[in-house]
């Protein structure tokens, strides 16, 4: 965190919530190793400067906010190493203040709406609304609890006992608005959707959904801090750990400080923060249960997998990354995002303590990943209201697409009903991507597709659909009809 913005945590305590007027958003365009090491240099030995994301060679940009008495100085180190840069914002603060916040009201689910953000109060009171709304399969669960005594509170979506398990966990990083209000709308699909896929899996699966995991500091970033990412957790003159630094997965190995003034503290010790403590030990309660595993954040477009002290294959990694990369040719079809998907180390850099390594490597839960939802650096954190939806929509399909990738590949298979991709489903993306992308002979190709019954065969037709590069005449004609 920025020194000087780390003296509003005292300052704040006799003045207003703090503004961003005038700090800038820079998009810094690395283009060589040597570039990286310069930006690497300025993120671990100047801390003027709140790298948003950070230096890597996979990534091709990197976000740093500066505020306005620093900014020059920024902009000559740039130059002086011929690093090239864009502003993603002029005015950081002009773009908080156009966050649309929500108001829900209580007893009325239609009030909850997908353009809008809310705070932690008005979630919790939409969840139990929720839960009294639909009680014959939703009930309310606490996950854990944080320093200044809040619930970790979430939903167990469940059609009846016996059922292999899906868990969700969002906003353990408080800062990245979009990942609590994207958990939300999951969480509302499975109970409320009309679509046969979402009805399917959700009724297949138990479902431990928690879309707050870090509610003070969540609660912080609403009401005095809008870029806080720690828990409110003292230590010494500094506030906060970074939950994802803090589980024990080879805690403090690589991507986290000892310094409580910056942003990846990791904490003293793994599981010092009673929210990882208590969290990972209901997680534990569970164990043998859960088959997938996802860890909402933001952003950069990514699908990561375990783990992060090694770019080496773990595990299942062949499996997990065959799926992970069919569900995000699946994510892509709807708006054309394009993910990602590698491990922690590979995708982005060496980083440790992270909820999804202790997960897998604790619990050996079959498939494991971490969502880095929208954008690539124009807004970032800040992602504005009107995306929710289209961000939404788009990870729900991957979910989807993730769960019917999985049973292809021998997943998810033990519970009792078979989740199958409808036809006229995959027709639909079929034609959306032929009119989109204009792919030759597309007269040709959809009255065969419409033919197709057989899994098999349907299976097949959906891989050509979220791996557009497959998707050619000459393939097509080699399916039995």
């Amino acid at each position: 965190m920025i020194r000087n913005i780390v003296y509003f945590l005292t300052f704040t305590l006799i003045s207003a919530k703090f503004k961003f007027d005038n700090y800038t958003l820079y998009k810094i365009l690395p283009e060589n190793a040597n570039d990286i090491q310069v930006l690497r240099n300025i993120q671990e030995n100047d801390r003027r400067y709140d790298f948003w994301t950070n230096p890597a060679p996979i990534l091709d940009f990197v976000n740093v906010m500066s505020s306005p008495e620093h900014k020059n100085d920024l902009e000559v180190i740039l130059n002086n190493n011929g690093i090239k840069f864009t502003v993603s914002m002029n005015n950081v603060q002009e773009a908080i203040s156009k966050e649309n916040l929500g108001m829900y009201t209580s007893r009325n689910l239609r009030s909850m709406r997908w353009d809008s953000y809310y705070t932690l109060d008005q979630i919790n009171n939409w969840l139990d609304d929720l839960v009294a709304r639909y009680s014959d399969v939703a009930t309310i669960i606490v996950g854990g609890e944080t320093y200044e005594r809040r619930q970790i509170r979430g939903v167990k979506i469940s059609h009846g006992s016996g059922k292999r398990a899906i868990f969700i966990e969002s906003g353990i990083h408080a800062r990245e608005w979009i990942t609590i209000a994207t958990t939300n709308y999951i969480v509302d699909r499975l109970l409320r959707s009309n679509n046969e896929d979402i009805k399917a899996i959700a009724r297949e699966f138990d479902w431990y959904i928690f879309p707050v995991t870090n509610p003070d500091g969540y609660v912080w970033s609403h009401n005095e801090f809008r870029m806080w990412r720690k828990n409110r957790r003292p230590v010494g003159s500094e506030f906060g750990v970074d939950l994802n630094r803090n589980w024990n997965s080879n805690w403090f190995l690589h991507g986290s400080s000892m310094d409580p003034s910056t942003d990846i503290y990791a904490g003293n010790g793994p599981f010092s923060e009673v929210e990882t403590r208590t969290l990972s030990e209901y997680i534990r309660s569970l164990s043998g249960q859960i088959d997938l595993y996802l860890s909402m954040h933001s952003y950069s477009q990514l699908l990561l997998l375990p783990f992060g002290n090694s770019t080496q294959g773990y595990a299942n990694y062949n499996d997990a990354m065959n799926i992970g990369r069919r569900a995000m040719g699946a994510l892509s079809v709807r708006y054309g995002t394009q993910y990602v998907t590698g491990n922690i180390a590979e995708a982005i850099y060496l980083a440790t303590g992270g909820s999804i390594d202790w997960v897998k490597e604790a619990l050996n839960i079959p498939l494991v990943y971490c969502y880095e939802f929208r954008d690539r650096g124009q807004y970032g954190f800040l992602l504005p209201a009107n995306q929710i939806i289209p961000n939404s929509e788009e990870v729900m399909d991957s979910i989807v697409d993730l769960i019917f990738q999985a049973k292809r590949f021998g997943y998810m298979n033990s519970a009792s009903n078979n989740v199958r991709i409808s036809t006229l489903s995959v027709l639909n993306k079929v034609k959306r991507l032929a009119r989109d992308h204009k792919f030759p002979h597309q007269e040709k190709t959809l009255p065969r597709i419409k033919k197709i019954s057989d899994d098999f065969a349907l299976a097949e037709i959906y891989m050509y659909v979220v791996e557009k590069e497959a998707l050619t005449c000459r393939k097509l004609s080699r399916i039995e009809t």
